[in-house]
């Protein structure tokens, strides 16, 4: 399960244009049987209410927001997955959007908030779960899904943690055995927005909850690295694509925004649709890849878009289902994807 589209829907035109692009990916890979979904916050909580100027934060565009997402899912026919933070703003989502069909998701500055949660189980949404900011506890998880239980399609969302100092500086032992396993693991930056524990699914696995509980467990590496440089925004598409292949997640969530250069908030950790014609001046890299100028600097790479994580779905997909690069389905897959191209309009 594919969830891409960009952090924040910010203007109406945008919301359409990425839909329309997302909903050409969803038709490409939909003979593997990989399901699409379209993403974008109506709502965007903001860690400083304001900037270093004294005007307010964007946090997102509301009741608006939805309604533009509405028309996406209507047009497109693409569940829509967005965050609800207030327990009364629900009546928005029953307004605007389809219960049985679209996912509200609930973030990590939300994620053990009871009242909300209990709120959001008594509709038949789906709900998409994002890990606390102080990581992964599958003991809380569930703890949390046991206040879901109206909800058909339930989903639990690892996008990475906090890293924390300890007002001691000593740790006790199992817990410095866990977070210097995550420090030195594979797939860490050190200028990422968080610690990638992409590996807490074994420990999720092992646990009732999700061993058998009817609980998909999701993946959301644009909040773990945050795209501070290329080099990351690169990392962003790779552990999308391992968490898939090598370590058995059912769903990855990845941010897509095109023109991220005037995006309002999260430009940097947005990945391309594809690099078919890209006007690079409209992207967060700038330039395509290649030489940077200045001396010694290194070659820009080129980035991982999304039309590369979904083609390498396909070849897992494929391989999964014993099917080799003859087949027609997994050749129509691929001729769909490369037909895809930046300046596509809906």
């Amino acid at each position: 399960m594919l969830v891409a589209g960009p952090c924040a829907v910010e203007t109406y035109g945008q919301t359409m244009e990425m839909g329309y692009k997302v909903s050409r990916v969803r038709d490409a890979v939909a003979p593997l049987g990989i399901d699409v979904m379209f993403r974008g916050g109506a709502w965007k909580p903001r860690t400083k209410c304001y900037d270093g100027y004294g005007g307010k934060v964007f946090e997102g565009r509301g009741p608006e927001g939805l309604g533009w997402l509405s028309e996406v899912a209507e047009a497109y026919g693409m569940p829509i997955v967005t965050e609800c933070m207030e327990s009364e703003d629900l009546r928005h989502f029953r307004e605007r959007l389809e219960e049985g069909r679209d996912i509200i998701q609930v973030g990590a500055r939300n994620s053990t908030n009871y009242k909300l949660l209990g709120a959001v189980g008594t509709t038949h949404f789906g709900v998409l779960l994002k890990n606390p900011q102080h990581g992964v506890d599958p003991e809380e998880a569930a703890g949390c899904f046991q206040r879901l239980g109206e909800n058909p399609l339930r989903i639990y969302c690892v996008r990475g943690q906090k890293r924390f100092i300890h007002p001691d500086g000593r740790p006790d032992a199992e817990f410095a055995d866990y977070t210097s396993g995550l420090y030195f693991a594979n797939g860490q930056h050190p200028y990422a927005r968080n610690l990638n524990n992409i590996g807490s699914i074994r420990r999720l696995r092992d646990s009732a909850c999700f061993n058998g509980g009817g609980v998909l467990i999701g993946y959301d590496p644009s909040h773990v690295f945050g795209g501070r440089d290329d080099k990351m925004r690169r990392m962003i598409g790779e552990q999308a694509v391992r968490a898939v292949v090598n370590m058995d997640y059912d769903l990855i969530e990845i941010e897509v925004n095109d023109r991220s250069a005037e995006a309002m908030c999260d430009a940097d950790q947005a990945l391309l649709t594809t690099t078919r014609d890209v006007d690079w001046s409209e992207t967060n890299a700038g330039q395509g890849p290649g030489v940077r100028p200045g001396a010694g600097r290194e070659p820009n790479p080129a980035p991982i878009t999304l039309v590369d994580i979904a083609s390498r779905l396909v070849d897992y997909r494929a391989a999964l289902m014993d099917l080799g690069p003859g087949d027609p389905a997994v050749a129509q897959a691929k001729r769909g994807l490369d037909e895809i191209s930046w300046d596509m309009k809906p």
